[in-house]
C-alpha cells in the first residue's frame, strides 16, 4: 500500500497546546488518560498518548480503530477514521478542546503519520503499532528546520532563476505573438495592394477603351462631314439649270423698244 503524507489542510499554526493532557477532556478524559504499559508516566506527547487509547478502545471501533492486516503479523500497522461525522462530533472532543478535525490533521503531520490512500482515512506510523506502546516513545514531534546563510541564499537563487524563467516563457510568448501580428499585418497590406492594384489598373483599361471608341467617334463624325460637304459642291454645280442663268440685260434692244 503506498505511503502518503498527510496534507489534508493547510494549517500552519502550532496548535499542540490544545491536546495537552489535563482535564480537558470532558467525559472521556478517565478513558484517554489510562496510562500505557510499557512507557513510564509523562515519556509520550500527550497527542499520541490519547491517540494510541483511543484507537485501542473497542466502545469507538465503529468510529476509529485499527486496520486488520492478514498480511502482517504481530497485529496492525495503521488505523483509519470509518466516520468522520462521528469523529468529529464525538471522538475529537474526548483529545481537544475544540472540533476543529484541521488541527487533528496537523498534529498527524507534526509527528510523522503518513497518509496511506487518497480514497480513506488510513494513517500509519512506524511506530504506531497495535499491542506495542512500548514503540511509542519512539515517536518524536517534528522541529522546524533552521537554514543557514548559505541555504537561505541557495534558496533565494532558486527562486530568482525560477523568475526569470518564468519573464523569459512570457517574453517568448509576447514574442510569438508580435510576430503573428506583424506577419497578419504585412498580409493584409500585401491583400490592399493587391486589391488597389488591381483597380488601377481596371480604370486604365476603361480609360483606354474610351480613348478608343472617342478615337473612332472623331473620325467616322470627320468622314461624314468630308462625305456631306462632297455632297454640297456636288449639288451646287449641278441642280441649276442652264435656262435658269440670270443674265445681264442688252440697253441698246431697250432704246429701241422705247422709241418705238
Amino acid at each position: 500500500m503506498e505511503n502518503i503524507d498527510v496534507e489534508e489542510t493547510m494549517v500552519v499554526s502550532d496548535i499542540s497546546e490544545s491536546f495537552s493532557s489535563g482535564n480537558e477532556g470532558g467525559d472521556g478524559e478517565g478513558l484517554l488518560e489510562e496510562p500505557i504499559r510499557g512507557v513510564r508516566n509523562g515519556a509520550l506527547p500527550p497527542f499520541v498518548n490519547k491517540l494510541y487509547n483511543m484507537v485501542c478502545n473497542k466502545e469507538t471501533d465503529s468510529i476509529i480503530s485499527w486496520v486488520p492486516n492478514l498480511n502482517v503479523s504481530g497485529g496492525a500497522k495503521s488505523f483509519a477514521i470509518w466516520n468522520i461525522d462521528e469523529f468529529i462530533n464525538n471522538a475529537l472532543p474526548l483529545m481537544s478542546k475544540s472540533k476543529n478535525f484541521d488541527s487533528f490533521i496537523t498534529q498527524l503531520n507534526n509527528y510523522g503519520f503518513k497518509k496511506m490512500s487518497w480514497d480513506s482515512r488510513e494513517y500509519a506510523h512506524e511506530w504506531f503499532q497495535e499491542g506495542k506502546p512500548h514503540l511509542l516513545k519512539n515517536i518524536k514531534r517534528r522541529r522546524k528546520q533552521t537554514m543557514s546563510d548559505s541555504e537561505k541564499l541557495q534558496r533565494e537563487i532558486k527562486r530568482l532563476e525560477s523568475e526569470s524563467k518564468e519573464q523569459e516563457n512570457e517574453l517568448n510568448v509576447f514574442k510569438v505573438y508580435v510576430d503573428n501580428t506583424i506577419s497578419n499585418q504585412k498580409r493584409i497590406l500585401q491583400t490592399m495592394a493587391r486589391a488597389m492594384k488591381s483597380t488601377i489598373d481596371h480604370h486604365h483599361q476603361v480609360r483606354k477603351m474610351h480613348g478608343l471608341e472617342n478615337n473612332n467617334s472623331a473620325t467616322q463624325n470627320s468622314t461624314l462631314v468630308g462625305q456631306q460637304s462632297h455632297k454640297t459642291s456636288v449639288l451646287g454645280e449641278s441642280s441649276f439649270a442652264p435656262s435658269c442663268e440670270i443674265h445681264p440685260k442688252d440697253k441698246s434692244a431697250d432704246k429701241a423698244i422705247e422709241n418705238n
